[in-house]
């Protein structure tokens, strides 16, 4: 009966063969390689990305700017850095009455300058809206600034104009350009309390200069849109356009 049973042959395990240095250095030069050939594509959708939604962002204040200055018979006034990615939303006036640049505004300053009543005029909603509107600088997205605008001055412009601001002074019709000089404040662009504006055009760019958009304010009807993401020569190119249109 013994030498009818089969000797059990011992199983053995196959031998797991690791990796030996020289593999792990190529595949580490592989992932580094196609790591450098999409970066530029990753890098270059997400300052796209930035900039569309830097636009929008000031696409969506410009409409509730005019909206609030119908709302409260107030003319508002934006302004922005130049080459900077901070802009201020505040009452327009030439007398004591004004909330400065980066400061808080109180109850009493907003009831001053929206030229109501009281702050129970509007209710606490409105309130908390309009102060969150006024006074605070906003600022755009990571990456994104703003290069400079084109301000249409019209008749109103001239008779609102501040006399410490030289391209208010401009006759009527006459076009400004702003030059992004870094630091400054540009000219305002104005919302009247009958739904019309400053006729602007305000562009934003990436801070490589690979790209950039235009937010576009149509005056008679203070409609803003944004265009698309334009390189340096198309936005050369357009300037060269408007030169030769004038």
């Amino acid at each position: 009966m013994q030498s009818l049973k089969r000797k059990r042959r011992p199983v053995t395990k196959p031998q797991r063969r690791g990796f030996t240095l020289f593999e792990i250095m190529v595949v580490l030069v592989v992932v580094v390689v196609l790591g450098s050939i999409a970066y530029p594509t990753i890098a270059g959708m997400t300052g796209v990305e930035s900039l569309l939604r830097s636009g929008d962002q000031v696409r969506i204040h410009l409409a509730r700017s005019r909206n609030q200055a119908m709302r409260s018979g107030q003319t508002l006034s934006m302004r922005y850095e130049l080459q900077g990615n901070r802009y201020i939303i505040e009452p327009w006036s030439t007398g004591e009455e004004f909330i400065e640049i980066g400061a808080t505004p109180d109850s009493q300053q907003l009831v001053n300058v929206l030229g109501i009543a009281s702050a129970d005029a509007l209710n606490e909603s409105e309130f908390r809206t309009v102060k969150k509107l006024l006074g605070y600088p906003h600022r755009l997205q990571d990456g994104i600034q703003f290069v400079g605008s084109i301000v249409e001055f019209d008749a109103r412009s001239a008779i609102l104009g501040d006399p410490q601001l030289n391209d208010l002074t401009t006759a009527a019709g006459q076009t400004s350009m702003t030059d992004s000089i870094q630091g400054l404040w540009s000219d305002p662009i104005l919302f009247y309390p009958d739904g019309s504006t400053s006729q602007t055009e305000i562009r934003l760019g990436s801070s490589d200069g690979k790209g950039f958009i235009m937010v576009r304010l149509r005056g008679l009807t203070g409609i803003a849109y944004v265009t698309n993401v334009a390189s340096a020569e198309e936005v050369r190119q357009l300037d060269l356009q408007r030169l030769g249109n004038q």
